[in-house]
């Protein structure tokens, strides 16, 4: 197995060595060399245009971009804003900036000017890269959070008179010239700054060296050569930018499409392309079993049916495993903070999340902050091979995040086994507490799933008037057609649990779920709108 408990400490250690950073290494060479290995494979598709691009052309774009920025007196360190969906230029732009060591910060499109202009504030970018739909609102965000007006560029726009990323993908007639320069200790250089999900406070930068992209890019792994990956996931996802990291250090061609989650581009896509992979969020795959095309649609092509972003159920697990003749489902767990925690593709365990990551160690600890051992229940905590470089520009946030001995707290609940089986129970901040009992939402959420007619349930903490204890409360989006009622559910989730776990605080019907943009349920607006 990856690891093994310390008794003496209650911890889980990794029995993987930790990668070697070599301090004279360079992304911008690494980026040449995987490109460089198979010139002619394609590794891009745009779904939307049916374009397609090769590595040797992703290299040529990413090195026009390189030059045309350094041109214009872009420098090492220099800060970047990119407010873009997927596109096919979006990867060559990533790639350009590195090679010029320009971290940048990857915000959703669905932001509003005071959620952009809150991190664009706190990362000042000289640079910016948006799409048109979001040109004027981003202009808006800036205004109000910089210090100096940035330089702004829109990716393949359509407006008139603003300037355009074809501006920096110009042959320079100087790409043989090109020769990547040390920018320094790997570790010590931001790559890039992914965003929180916000769905229980306002977004904050987590700050992801270049160490830790080189590491996956550096990865010594082939895959087949008809793999075809697609999955939603924007840049500003940590999926998202393993899905791009993946595609170069594999050669694995990947599929992308402009818009947002969309059942009918996944018919459309599974249809045309046969994709090999998929990763979704549970919620999202709850939308694609239910659509009416799930009946008729070929799901033979795909190997593997990932999920990551909140738990998956054992129940749904089944439902897509009967569609996947020749497949199977993988759960992730992970967080924008560390990457990818957890996952389950070499060995499953029933309520196991999957297995702690190779690089990885990992302890268990009580209300107290006091280690416990296997089986038993607390918040999980991680340490890394390489130092978190935590949040950007946020003290208040790293003092909450990590402990003075370098833990990074997850806020999960849960606990491992001695194989280093992960297995959670809920948010730290999600747990109902009613009069000295504590619960899970995921637990309850688990049995109201179950109920015939119910297509999605979040079960929330509803305060008591004496602001004492919390109320069990369900909210529930029904099946089309579905007539289920307040009193069935209650009936039927009493008959299966404790008294104290009842659903005291009542049930609710919504049409629809505030989500985010990565497929979460926005529970904090969602028990604004019980209250």
């Amino acid at each position: 197995m990856f690891h093994q408990f310390d008794a003496a400490t209650k911890s889980w250690l990794s029995r993987h060595p930790a990668p070697v950073i070599d301090p004279a290494a360079n992304l911008a060479q690494l980026i040449l060399t995987v490109l460089d290995r198979n010139p002619e494979k394609i590794l891009q598709i745009d779904a939307d245009t049916g374009r397609e691009l090769t590595a040797a052309e992703m290299r040529l774009r990413a090195i026009h971009i390189a030059q045309n920025l350094t041109e214009l007196g872009f420098r090492k360190g220099d800060m970047a804003a990119v407010v873009c969906s997927n596109s096919e230029n979006l990867a060559p732009l990533v790639l350009g900036l590195w090679m010029i060591g320009m971290p940048f910060v990857s915000l959703p499109v669905a932001f509003n000017a005071d959620d952009l202009g809150h991190l664009m504030g706190l990362v000042q970018p000289k640079l910016v890269f948006c799409d048109d739909s979001v040109y004027k609102t981003v202009l808006e965000g800036a205004g109000k959070a910089l210090k100096i007006k940035p330089v702004v560029f829109a990716v393949e726009s359509e407006m008139e008179s603003i300037r355009k990323v074809d501006e920096l993908l110009e042959s320079t007639g100087k790409e043989a010239e090109f020769v990547p320069q040390h920018l320094g200790d790997m570790r010590d250089l931001i790559g890039i700054i992914l965003c929180t999900s916000g769905t229980t406070g306002q977004p904050k930068g987590v700050a992801v060296s270049q160490a830790h992209i080189s590491i996956v890019l550096g990865r010594p792994v082939k895959a087949n050569d008809s793999d075809l990956v697609f999955n939603f996931s924007p840049l500003y996802w940590g999926t998202g930018l393993f899905a791009l990291l993946n595609s170069l250090s594999t050669g694995t061609t990947r599929i992308v499409t402009h818009g947002t989650f969309n059942e009918d581009v996944f018919y459309d896509v599974l249809e045309r392309y046969r994709p090999t992979h998929f990763f979704t969020p549970p919620s999202h795959a709850i939308f694609l079993l239910d659509h009416p095309r799930a009946a008729q649609a070929d799901f033979s092509c795909l190997k593997s049916w990932s999920l990551s972003g909140s738990i998956a159920s054992p129940q749904l697990r089944r439902r897509i495993e009967q569609k996947l003749s020749n497949g199977r489902t993988v759960n992730n767990y992970a967080s924008s903070e560390i990457g990818l925690i957890a996952m389950d593709s070499i060995r499953k365990k029933e309520g196991s999340v999957g297995l702690l990551m190779p690089h990885l160690n990992a302890k268990v600890v009580d209300e107290s902050d006091a280690s416990v051992g296997p089986g038993e229940q607390g918040e999980l905590l991680l340490r890394t091979s390489i130092p978190f470089m935590g949040y950007y520009n946020d003290p208040e946030a790293n003092r909450q995040l990590m402990t003075e001995d370098g833990w990074i707290r997850t806020g999960d609940i849960g606990y491992l086994d001695e194989e280093g089986f992960v297995y959670l129970v809920d948010r730290k901040k999600d747990v109902i507490k009613y009069r000295g009992y504590q619960m899970s939402p995921v637990e309850l959420e688990a049995i109201v799933e179950k109920i015939e007619g119910v297509q999605q349930v979040c079960v929330l903490g509803i305060p008591e008037m004496d602001g004492t204890s919390d109320l069990p409360a369900a909210v529930i989006v029904r099946k089309p057609g579905s007539t289920l009622t307040e009193e069935q559910v209650v009936r039927l989730v009493e008959e299966q649990v404790s008294d104290h776990k009842r659903l005291r605080g009542g049930v609710f019907f919504f049409d629809a779920f505030p989500m985010s943009s990565t497929g979460k349920v926005l529970r904090r607006e969602l028990r604004k709108s019980l209250m």
